[in-house]
């Protein structure tokens, strides 16, 4: 595994800018793998954004990006004023630092979500005038549309319930969090010692092209923090590498470990 340190220019307003797309960050990292894909290797990474990383008290925002192949980044930034010097590359043998019932300090933004049958679509047109989401200016509206549909989630069949699509919604109540990640710990070998998190704020995330909205979503991030256990060395390193939860694509899932 490789662990890229890149160093974002702070004084270039473009850089300022493209921070804070997670698609357009995605879309350029994926330019760093893009020659290493091959019949046998197929590329995979996970980045983690630090916008308010300091060194020494000196404000240093930076992506860290962890691999399976090495990145060439020349291919991804030659000629951009993103960055702030070249990239540092580690190349890390996970079998020297991890191991089973060793703790580690971590830190983890993450994204926890659940599915749930996507019953609306059973009502549409008994709920086309209430919004499917929460917001300020029609909070009153999405919540009697929520309690109408409680009403007519009462008369769905058994039948109609398994035939129905599942979605994925953020987890926002913190007891459901903390659970979230305690199961995620149960089956990727790790368990939690001790804690701390902030509950999060979804965002709007948009991908867009010459100014017109192409896709947008919420996302939840969480950030988690503590120390855990290692429980299970196998399974800890498969989650190590290929993340924990979804929304990898926009930043999280990345697992970062220190000693205890």
């Amino acid at each position: 595994m490789y662990l890229s340190n890149l160093e974002i220019n702070s004084r270039s307003s473009k850089a300022a800018n493209w921070i804070t797309n997670p698609y357009k960050i995605h879309q350029r990292l994926c330019m760093g793998f893009e020659k290493q894909k091959s019949e046998s290797m197929n590329p995979d990474f996970l980045y983690r954004v630090e916008e308010n990383f300091k060194q020494a008290g000196e404000p240093k925002p930076r992506i860290l990006v962890l691999s399976n192949v090495s990145p060439l980044w020349d291919n991804a930034f030659n000629g951009e004023e993103f960055l702030k010097g070249k990239p540092q590359i580690l190349n890390l043998n996970l079998d020297n630092f991890i191991e089973e019932d060793r703790s580690f300090r971590f830190s983890l933004k993450a994204n926890p979500t659940k599915k749930i049958k996507n019953y609306r679509l059973l009502f549409k047109e008994e709920l086309k005038d209430f919004p499917e989401k929460e917001s300020r200016e029609y909070r009153e509206k999405y919540r009697e549309g929520k309690l109408k549909l409680e009403k007519l989630i009462q008369t769905i069949s058994k039948e109609q319930r398994e035939k129905l699509p599942s979605k994925r919604v953020g987890i926002y109540k913190d007891y459901e969090q903390v659970d979230w990640l305690k199961r995620k710990g149960e089956l990727s070998g790790f368990e939690i010692l001790n804690l701390q998190f902030d509950k999060g704020e979804k965002e709007k995330v948009s991908k867009k092209k010459n100014m017109k909205i192409l896709h947008e979503l919420d996302l939840l991030q969480v950030h988690f923090t503590g120390i855990l256990r290692v429980t299970n060395t196998e399974a800890f390193k498969k989650a190590y590498t290929q993340g924990i939860g979804s929304g990898k694509a926009f930043g999280c899932g990345m697992l970062m470990l220190a000693p205890a």
